[in-house]
């Protein structure tokens, strides 16, 4: 592991590149807390998974755009926000349907652009919408999915539009009456916020003939009526940022459009929306020093919330991880050991060798962070979610095959621990398109002690059971290439063993722990529930393997075959079961994977079976 060290300045300079934000003593805009998924994050995360949602990428990359910049834009400059291409539509039916030129812009699209065609076929969206999820076909799925993203991004749009300064008065008695100077721009909720004195001083235009208004009420009444223009976007009510009143035990923060809905706006909730509005002002006139100014009010009115405390340190971390992408630099140095593993086979076999053990081992380090960050931020296990267990297999089978390169040192654990690593991140990062990635669990299964226990050891069961068919496909090649090779053949044989009694004892002893989780959640041990089914299905393929392993019945070639099989076993344990839709771990559902375990299914039968017989004509053919 010494080698690791040979990696200082990199990991040096990633970290102090990206200390400054960690350690920030003031509240960075990044930082803002908003409510969403039942949790509360950063404004950071909030604009990368709405960018992701509209453009495909966490980046507005044409317009070189970082995401939290582009929101910011659409909030301060909305008008043009609507002319800004970054609907991504892929489906040319889809383009059609909408009445756009497939050609434009590498599919990229602007809400002014779509919107014309969404309210052309409203009346098949209405059709479609009427039809179960399962019974729609690409192309409805997707005209659903534009609809949906055009109605999301105007709410966002319009979200901070009664904070912006499109009001004015020349009137100086009506100026007065606001707070304001004649001429000066003034928001929505500054207005609303004096709104008695607006009632007071428009009397007379309420009650008189418009030929006898003054004109100061002529003024007056050309300002109710843009109020009463400006309240169409009250609908915008997406943007959870204002923490909710003092009494309130639902803990559900509220939008700024819901405090002019008639309720009563508290000290901490009026220091927040005015914070905001001095904000959005200063950012609107490139003034970086009220900006900060702006953001110190902001986070005193938050402090001064008295409800559930907010952690700004569990907000700056979850950004620094969203900038840091530690998941995307471990995968890089998986790929570089493996190709200096590669190389290590033609020319200096031991030193590459050794390069290529610190360069898996700084990916490690990096996957090991990237999942104890995670940890921090949600406060539990990081293995609730598909996504967070496809992170943890590959850091599982990474962690054996250093183990096991450590021992060995003859690149075996530096070759499975590469190309697994790097497989299940490229997996992950699939899973990870789907949007936020750090997902509140429901109730029954937001248990740490269990989620500590139990999936903690199916979890290690799943990375141990992968490990030991990688060995097996291994052991396979092996035989084809050095038949001979007794020692070499027996020595990965006997990590095979080991590794499959380890994954053995993982899955059985998770599957137990499971079902007193089950006992505990939902009253009974065993409900015969698909993903149980699953996990009983690795421990009995296992267990059948190990037993013909040692009754004679099957030997160490046909044993890596069963193990291989056995990684179809474990896939469809840990995703097949998914497919069904049906049973009580309704957090791990996913869609579209079908093609996907099809292939590697035929992968591992073809490239299984096909090695297995291989071996054996090379094995007669040595005899």
């Amino acid at each position: 592991m010494r080698y690791v060290l040979k990696y200082p300045l990199f990991m040096l300079l990633l970290f102090s590149s990206l200390s400054n934000d960690l350690f920030a003593k003031e509240l960075l805009i990044t930082d803002i807390p908003i409510q969403e998924g039942g949790r509360i994050k950063p404004l950071d995360t909030y604009a990368r998974n709405q960018s992701l949602a509209f453009y495909g990428k966490r980046k507005i990359k044409h317009e070189k755009l970082e995401s939290i910049d582009w929101l910011l834009n659409l909030f301060t400059h909305p008008e043009k926000g609507l002319d800004q291409q970054v609907f991504n539509i892929r489906n040319p039916e889809v383009v059609n349907a909408l009445e756009l030129e497939w050609t434009n812009n590498f599919h990229r699209y602007s809400y002014n652009e779509i919107f014309p065609g969404v309210e052309k076929q409203l009346t098949l969206i209405r059709n479609i919408f009427e039809k179960k999820e399962e019974d729609r076909d690409v192309f409805e799925s997707q005209m659903i999915e534009v609809y949906q993203n055009v109605m999301k991004f105007r709410e966002i749009v319009s979200s901070l539009s009664c904070l912006l300064p499109l009001f004015t008065v020349q009137s100086p008695e009506a100026a007065q009456y606001l707070h304001i100077e004649p001429g000066q721009l003034t928001s929505y909720a500054h207005i609303m916020s004096h709104r008695e004195s607006l009632f007071g001083i428009s009397q007379g235009v309420l009650t008189k003939p418009e030929s006898e208004w003054s004109n100061t009420e002529r003024e007056i009444a050309l300002l109710l009526y843009n109020l009463q223009q400006a309240s169409s976007d009250e609908f915008a009510k997406s943007l959870k940022i204002i923490p909710p009143s003092e009494n309130d035990s639902t803990g559900l923060w509220i939008s700024p459009w819901e405090l002019f809905d008639g309720r009563t706006i508290e000290p901490h909730q009026d220091k927040i929306i005015k914070a905001l509005e001095s904000f959005l002002v200063a950012r609107f006139e490139g003034d970086e020093k009220s900006q900060s100014s702006a953001l110190k009010a902001y986070k005193a009115g938050l402090l001064s919330y008295s409800g559930d405390r907010i952690d700004f340190s569990v907000l700056s971390k979850e950004r620094w991880l969203n900038k840091a992408k530690l998941f995307t630099n471990s995968l890089v140095f998986y790929i570089i050991g493996f190709i200096l593993l590669g190389i290590s086979w033609m020319i200096k076999p031991d030193l590459l060798r050794k390069i290529a053990f610190g360069s898996l081992g700084v990916g490690f380090i990096l996957h090991t962070y990237g999942i104890y960050v995670r940890m921090v931020i949600m406060s539990r296990p990081p293995i609730s979610t598909l996504y967070e267990t496809v992170i943890f297999v590959g850091f599982v089978i990474v962690l054996v095959s250093l183990v096991i390169e450590y021992i060995r040192q003859d690149g075996l654990g530096v070759f499975i621990g590469s190309i697994s690593g790097a497989m299940l991140h490229y997996v992950g990062f699939g899973y990870a398109a789907d949007g936020d990635t750090l997902e509140m669990l429901v109730a029954v299964l937001n248990s740490n002690f269990w989620l500590a226990t139990h999936v903690t050891t199916i979890i290690l069961g799943y990375g141990t059971s992968l490990m030991a068919g990688l060995i097996g496909h291994l052991y396979l090649i092996e035989k084809i290439r050095v038949p001979k090779d007794s020692v070499r053949l027996k020595s990965i044989y006997n990590n095979m063993f080991g590794v499959t009694l380890i994954a053995l004892f993982f899955t059985l002893f998770g599957t137990i722990l499971g079902g007193i989780w089950a006992d505990q959640s939902w009253g009974r041990f065993w409900g015969w529930d698909p993903k149980e089914n699953g996990a009983l299905l690795i421990v009995l393929w296992q267990l059948m393997m190990v037993h013909m392993r040692l009754s004679g019945l099957a030997k160490p070639d046909k044993f890596a075959l069963g193990m291989v099989l056995n990684n179809i076993v474990v896939i469809m344990a840990w995703f097949g079961v998914n497919l069904l839709s049906i049973g009580l771990h309704s957090y791990g559902f996913a869609s579209g994977i079908a093609v996907n375990i099809i292939l590697f299914t035929v992968f591992e039968l073809v490239t299984g079976f096909g090695t297995y017989y291989w071996a054996r004509s090379r094995k007669k053919l040595a005899v």
